[in-house]
């Protein structure tokens, strides 16, 4: 059985039988791929993103509550597996994409606001000072700032196809499937942590009721989609080279203008001459 959640669009949370969860960095760059894209919610609007070096990012505010949310723009349900600072947000351990997720109908998108506690209630998101992360207080620190998604397309059932005429030449073999990627490549380049100055809280309790519904991934460990949205506050942002949120001083103003002391070697002014006259 799967879990239904009771939200505005209506959503799901399919139960699937988990992967090794090591915790081992899963998710892309981006925050948008192709038909899905993970938006973060704060006081109702979606926070602004930034692009830097492949990568996507928010500002955090100590204290702010955010709620994620996940968009499917296709014609099939899809099921978007979380993580945030590398905790599953169902489960709370290490992060999977085997694990299971919050299932969206075709044409709509799920707002995902806390921690799951039980089939009623949710631990809500909340913006804090590392140390107080809840990645941190369960001694997971080395993906703190990260919100994960991996998203699955639903399997759909067609007839099977006529097989193909003795003339046609076989594919070549060897060449990466266009949904495939290096998981190595990414552990590589993301696996040393960063000094981060924003976590997300274990927050209080808050209602979200789920049921249970039936669904199939199409492919049960490749996702059509990976995003991620990383997030920390002003300063932190700067210090990994996000430009707008650089604050550059301004070069000091002229000092101000003193015109020349009278000489009788030059022509003397009248009196209420303006030296600053456009002809100047």
């Amino acid at each position: 059985m799967r879990l239904w959640k009771v939200a505005l669009p209506l959503v799901c949370v399919s139960l699937l039988l988990p992967a090794s969860s090591d915790g081992r960095i899963w998710w892309s760059g981006r925050s948008q791929s192709g038909s899905y894209e993970v938006e973060i919610i704060v006081d109702g609007s979606a926070r602004p993103v930034y692009y830097h070096r492949g990568h996507t990012y928010i500002e955090g505010r100590r204290g702010d509550r955010y709620v994620i949310r996940v968009h499917n723009r296709t014609w099939r349900r899809a099921e978007a597996v979380i993580s945030v600072d590398g905790r599953d947000v169902i489960d709370g351990k290490n992060s999977s994409p085997g694990k299971r997720g919050y299932v969206i109908p075709s044409y709509s998108y799920v707002d995902v606001d806390g921690f799951r506690l039980s089939m009623h209630a949710v631990a809500a998101f909340r913006f804090t000072d590392v140390p107080d992360s809840y990645a941190v207080r369960m001694g997971t620190p080395w993906s703190v700032g990260i919100i994960g998604v991996a998203v699955f397309p639903e399997r759909v059932y067609r007839p099977r196809p006529l097989p193909r005429p003795p003339y046609v030449v076989g594919e070549r073999k060897g060449k990466r499937a266009p949904g495939d990627w290096d998981q190595s490549a990414d552990v590589a380049a993301g696996a040393a942590p960063r000094s981060r100055n924003l976590g997300t809280q274990f927050g209080e309790r808050r209602a979200s009721l789920v049921s249970e519904t039936r669904f199939v991934r199409e492919n049960r460990s490749r996702p059509a989609a990976r995003l991620s949205v990383r997030y920390d506050d002003r300063e932190g942002l700067c210090n990994l080279g996000v430009g707008a949120f650089c604050y550059y001083p301004r070069p000091p103003w002229p000092p101000p203008y003193e015109p020349d002391p009278p000489s009788h070697e030059f022509a003397d002014p009248p009196p209420g001459w303006d030296h600053f006259s456009p002809w100047y």
